[in-house]
């Protein structure tokens, strides 16, 4: 019979009770129901628990099926070939071909850095013949931190033993020289490590470049360790593929470019070792592995969601008895969208062959001897699409550097150019009247401050202000802004300067100057903003001496003039399936980005100044043969010294004058040195039109 657990403290709790009370206890019935309250607690309890399991069993079995595989099974992850770039009609300007490349999957149970790891990094290096120069300098220096001794520790004082080890790492790695490597390489091994048959630092040197990359393997991604293998060597690996437990074959495909150097930094640069380290964790939470390949760059960044299409996932189970990786597929790839770009590359090749041509001139002229970079840069201004884009920088050698992202990653002084703006501005906000004269004439002002124009044009309107390019004009419209007159040998004094400051880059943003253009670029230069906002370079800016601006910039300012609408350029046309031109899944479209909400004719009237610019042959006399209607601006901006009196040539423009469908910005920095007063741009915008016209006629 089960022993009362109670008998002891009821007996306690009674010992002063009453006789009565102590007569009356039923101490079975007190047992009873508490052994009762205890059984039902228990059969609860397992009710919760058998339900539960019902639940687990039978209802939520798919679920828990898929965490379970989560948390028991790997997946290898790896990229597809990225979409096609094609130009406007179709032809094929970045494509990817497919490679051989040998990769490393980590072992079951092989630690890191362990001495078999080592070995079958070295046999590898010695059969495939890898080079030292595969591996960069920083890593030489991690390779010093793993092999020697202490760990680089006798690098560090004591008070920097105490840092975090990141800190640490970084002052190991600042020590670290060439010097030291070659000392640790030499170094003699001791008696116990050769007994014991480790490899000598020589050895480990010979498969550092091996082993470095076996390391950025992981449970889920392997290693590229041979980028694009050559057929003997796949070929031998096949056969002796016991012997290198790890090492396996795998197809991955490569950017090739048809056109060659033709716009590659526009396209960008897409990585051949997986995750970068500035980069890693953004892709990282986007569900990237560490091998998979990315637009580090241009376009290829720009649009990666798009190019880089649906991933190849492979399971990996292991060999029982060598504990080999084995891959399954799981999940078949898919190639990225092609991408069809705005560019002609037709029209691109001519702009990429006249800059070069003019920069190579330049080499025999004394006069452009500094001149070594040119940029030329066309749209249609009714809906932002970009033709061409050329930027070329010529070598000490006479070779070239394509730079056409220079047109929207460099700044530069716009000069004259920007007078139509400052024009159509001084008519909107009222200090100038349409057709009102103004004598151009040399201004001088107290302190010895003089301004005019590069020569007297006397009395002139507002529209040939633009045609003769006027300063004085200009400067004119600056005073009166700033809420000043002018009186010969006065002072420049403007009290509302600040405020005239705040009207310039209000009304230059509407055209698209000192602002981001939007252009569908990863980043692009805003341009460099004056920081002395005084009254003299007030009139600086009235001419295009104060604040620079990209040739990008340019382009859509003066497709704005020409439309009177500022819209996004951009390079993406559409975007559509592999083999199925038919099948859009983006367009890019016109963006409008701001309308011009002033006076129409104040407009027309700074158009009118532009087109006799090139009736008159004040733009370059040659335009006239081309019998079209255009209508542009040049631009002189003094870079140099008063000595050297180095300037920036500039020519934008666009046509027809009413409605046009052709913009054009050309910036040649540093053209011109001394006396030498021809335009450089002008040349080269004569040469890119009439290449344009023979094709949009």
């Amino acid at each position: 019979m089960l022993r009362n657990p109670f008998k002891e403290l009821d007996a306690r709790n009674r010992k002063r009770s009453s006789d009565l009370l102590k007569s009356n206890m039923d101490f079975n019935k007190v047992v009873n129901k508490r052994a009762k309250i205890l059984i039902l607690s228990v059969f609860a309890c397992f009710v919760v628990i058998a339900a539960r399991l019902i639940q687990i069993q039978y209802f939520s079995q798919d679920e828990y099926t898929v965490k379970l595989a989560a948390f028991t099974q790997k997946n290898q992850v790896s990229s597809p070939p990225r979409g096609d770039m094609i130009d406007r009609n179709g032809n094929v300007l970045v494509t990817s071909e497919e490679i051989v490349n040998i990769t490393y999957y980590p072992q079951k149970d092989l630690s890191s850095y362990s001495e078999s790891k080592w070995q079958l990094a070295y046999k590898f290096a010695e059969q495939f013949d890898i080079q030292s120069d595969s591996i960069t300098e920083r890593e030489w220096k991690d390779f010093y931190i793993m092999v020697a001794d202490d760990q680089g520790a006798s690098l560090l004082t004591d008070e920097q033993k105490t840092l975090s080890d990141s800190e640490q790492y970084s002052i190991k790695i600042s020590k670290i020289t060439q010097d030291m490597i070659e000392e640790l390489r030499n170094g003699e091994q001791s008696e116990e490590d050769a007994n014991r048959g480790y490899l000598t630092n020589e050895q480990k040197y010979i498969a550092w470049p091996v082993m470095y990359k076996m390391e950025q393997a992981t449970l889920i991604s392997s290693a590229v360790i041979v980028e694009n293998a050559s057929e003997e060597n796949t070929a031998y690996l096949i056969e002796h593929k016991e012997e290198f437990v790890g090492f396996d074959i795998s197809t991955d495909s490569q950017r090739v470019y048809p056109y060659g150097s033709v716009l590659r930094d526009v396209f960008g640069r897409v990585s051949t070792t997986g995750l970068e380290e500035g980069s890693k964790d953004y892709y990282l939470a986007n569900d990237y592995a560490l091998n998979d390949r990315f637009g580090t760059s241009g376009l290829e960044k720009q649009y990666e969601d798009y190019l880089s299409g649906t991933k190849t996932v492979k399971q990996i189970t292991y060999d029982e008895d060598t504990g080999s990786p084995i891959f399954t597929t799981i999940q078949e790839g898919k190639k990225g969208y092609n991408i069809q770009l705005t560019i002609d590359i037709d029209l691109q090749q001519k702009f990429d062959a006249i800059l070069q041509e003019h920069l190579t001139e330049a080499r025999s002229n004394v006069y452009r001897k500094d001149f070594k970079q040119a940029f030329l840069v066309m749209m249609n201004p009714q809906n932002g699409e970009i033709l061409a884009m050329s930027g070329q920088q010529i070598q000490d050698d006479g070779s070239f550097i394509p730079f056409a992202s220079g047109n929207y990653l460099q700044s530069f002084l716009p000069g004259s150019s920007v007078k139509p703006a400052v024009l159509y501005m001084g008519l909107n906000e009222g200090v100038v009247e349409p057709g009102e004269v103004i004598n151009d004439t040399t201004m001088y002002f107290a302190g010895g401050l003089v301004k005019g124009s590069y020569n007297n044009k006397g009395l002139i309107n507002d529209i040939e202000a633009i045609r003769q390019s006027s300063n004085v004009y200009m400067f004119h419209i600056a005073i009166r802004l700033g809420g000043g007159y002018y009186t010969p040998y006065g002072a420049l004094n403007l009290p509302d300067v600040e405020n005239a400051y705040e009207l310039y880059r209000k009304y230059f943003s509407m055209f698209g100057l000192g602002t981001e253009t939007q252009l569908d670029v990863p980043y692009e230069e805003s341009g460099y903003p004056g920081s002395d906002d005084t009254s003299g370079h007030l009139l600086d800016y009235s001419i295009g001496q104060y604040e620079s601006y990209t040739p990008i910039q340019l382009l859509q300012y003066v497709s704005t003039v020409g439309t009177g609408v500022k819209v996004k350029p951009h390079f993406m046309k559409q975007i559509y399936e592999i083999n199925d031109e038919e099948t859009i899944v983006e367009q890019f479209g016109t963006q409008v980005i701001d309308t011009l909400n002033g006076n129409e004719e104040y407009l027309e009237r700074v158009k009118e100044g532009m087109r006799q610019c090139i009736s008159s042959g004040a733009c370059g006399a040659g335009f006239a043969s081309l019998n079209k209607d255009i209508a542009a601006k040049t631009g002189t901006a003094e870079v140099g010294t008063v000595s050297d009196d180095t300037s920036n040539s500039i020519m934008i423009g666009f046509a027809p004058s009413e409605n046009p469908t052709v913009a054009f910005a050309c910036v040649a920095p540093t053209s011109s040195t001394g006396n030498l007063e021809s335009n450089v741009c002008m040349s080269i915008v004569y040469d890119a039109l009439v290449e344009y016209y023979k094709t949009y006629k």
